[in-house]
């Protein structure tokens, strides 16, 4: 095996250390997207203290948003900068749909990287409270409710339900009912024609034939 020559090799070897360092992104912004949660719908009262004072909300589950740190770059065009220097994000967040009653947030001069100006505060609309986040990509277990079998009966204008021993849920014209047949209503006797058909829209009945399905009326 060839060795590579000893300038070309701590070359190399002082990238390799310094990519990792330069590859780390700073998580200093947060992204929000909407959510949908398992969470059945539910409503919270609490209170908000500000700088104008303490509010009176109602939060209602599930939540609508959440929020998680992102790293921003390539940004075109280039923002005229400012604000607070790059640091943590706070973390992920779960944002609920939320009313207040006044006094709401005083108007402030804010600035970020895209400038400053001045900012009003309306009614809040989202009450953000801190989450921890499980592994990305996996979904929570869904549950199967399993229905108990059903019997053989007149149901939604046709005979359904399940039969024991191989039967099949069929109009019975004679009786005006739903019977638990096991003979195919073609190799049925006449004139009892005790048969089912595969159509449970359809009877079996006797006809100058023999047994055959008729749609019933």
């Amino acid at each position: 095996m060839s060795r590579l020559p000893p300038r070309l090799a701590a070359v190399l070897g002082a990238l390799a250390l310094a990519v990792p360092a330069a590859a780390q992104p700073s998580f200093d912004h947060l992204a929000c997207f909407k959510v949908k949660g398992q969470t059945g719908p539910a409503t919270y009262t609490f209170s908000l203290t500000h700088a104008a004072g303490t509010q009176n909300c109602v939060a209602k589950l599930p939540a609508k948003l959440g929020c998680f740190e992102r790293a921003e770059s390539n940004v075109v065009p280039t923002p005229p900068g400012g604000g607070p220097s790059p640091g943590p994000a706070v973390g992920a967040v779960l944002c609920y749909q939320t009313k207040c009653r006044r006094p709401f947030t005083p108007a402030a001069q804010m600035e970020d990287q895209f400038g400053a100006r001045m900012v009003v505060f309306k009614g809040a609309q989202f009450m953000c409270a801190p989450a921890t986040r499980g592994p990305v990509g996996i979904a929570p277990p869904t549950t199967t409710t399993t229905r108990p079998p059903q019997p053989c009966r007149f149901t939604d204008g046709q005979c359904q339900g399940q039969c024991g021993a191989g039967g099949v849920c069929s109009a019975a014209a004679s009786s005006g009912s739903c019977e638990c047949r096991t003979t195919p209503c073609g190799q049925a006797d006449a004139p009892t024609c005790d048969g089912f058909c595969t159509d449970p829209s359809k009877a079996c009945v006797f006809n100058l034939t023999g047994c055959s399905c008729v749609r019933i009326p």
